[in-house]
């Protein structure tokens, strides 16, 4: 058999017989086959279903095409802040109160997305549904949270100049790569108050650690999507006239 020419996979399959009388750890019986990976497997494609696939794609790629948005130039995501991560947790903390119907989320206090969720820029001049899919492939949804300032200030206190997160809302001060000041709305967190805050489930749940441990008084998940939250409220931007815009405006600090 010639290596270079053909690729193997070995399926390995483990039986399991079970624990003897009296013995610790079971016994194993391992099997393996070699297959070849090349084209024996092949099936042929059903012409009628090759037609509703390219009929799907071409009103899909369509759907992408559409227009949603226009910005004046490219802006880019990343730490500690950015034009793109400022605008869309400016947007996020805004806008986000309408997708719930509990009014104990009416003026949030605090969003938060993870920069691992914003894949890439958002380029200049038009911006189309297929943009918005590109920075926010993922279906994570809008989560709402009430936590004590105690739990705030833990959570924004774990922040570095190289471990962080978009947020709007607050602004932090950092010296020797540590929070020194961290501020809500322009003032200090108060422990024992309880503060709004909107982020996506996969930051709620503890994704990238950002809100690991954190203890909430309340939660609420929604159905809607992060990227469904930016498709709409884009186009009601561009139904209004206005531009997307973002830049850095200091929530980062460092002394």
């Amino acid at each position: 058999m010639n290596i270079k020419s053909l690729f193997t996979i070995i399926i390995l399959s483990i039986t399991v017989f079970g624990y003897a009388q009296n013995v610790s750890k079971p016994k194993y019986q391992y099997q393996y086959k070699m297959v070849r990976l090349d084209s024996t497997y092949d099936a042929k494609i059903d012409p009628k279903l090759a037609k509703y696939v390219e009929k799907k794609r071409h009103k899909m790629e369509k759907r992408m095409e559409v227009v949603i948005a226009r910005t004046d130039a490219e802006l880019e995501s990343f730490a500690p802040e950015s034009p793109l991560s400022n605008f869309l947790t400016d947007l996020l903390l805004n806008e986000a109160s309408q997708y719930t119907k509990d009014t104990a989320f009416d003026n949030l206090d605090v969003s938060m997305l993870n920069f691992g969720g914003i894949r890439t820029s958002m380029p200049a001049g038009n911006v189309t549904v297929g943009d918005i899919y590109r920075i926010s492939p993922f279906d994570n949804y809008l989560t709402f949270i009430v936590l004590k300032g105690s739990e705030l200030k833990k959570a924004l206190g774990r922040f570095t100049d190289l471990f962080n997160a978009p947020y709007s809302g607050a602004t932090i001060t950092y010296k020797n790569n540590r929070p020194t000041q961290i501020l809500v709305n322009g003032n200090p967190i108060e422990d024992n108050r309880d503060y709004k805050l909107v982020t996506l489930n996969f930051v709620s749940d503890g994704g990238d650690h950002l809100l690991e441990d954190i203890h909430y008084e309340k939660i609420e998940y929604t159905t809607t999507t992060f990227r469904d939250f930016l498709i709409v409220e884009l186009k009601a931007m561009n139904a209004r006239g206005e531009k997307v815009t973002g830049k850095k405006d200091g929530r980062a600090k460092f002394s």
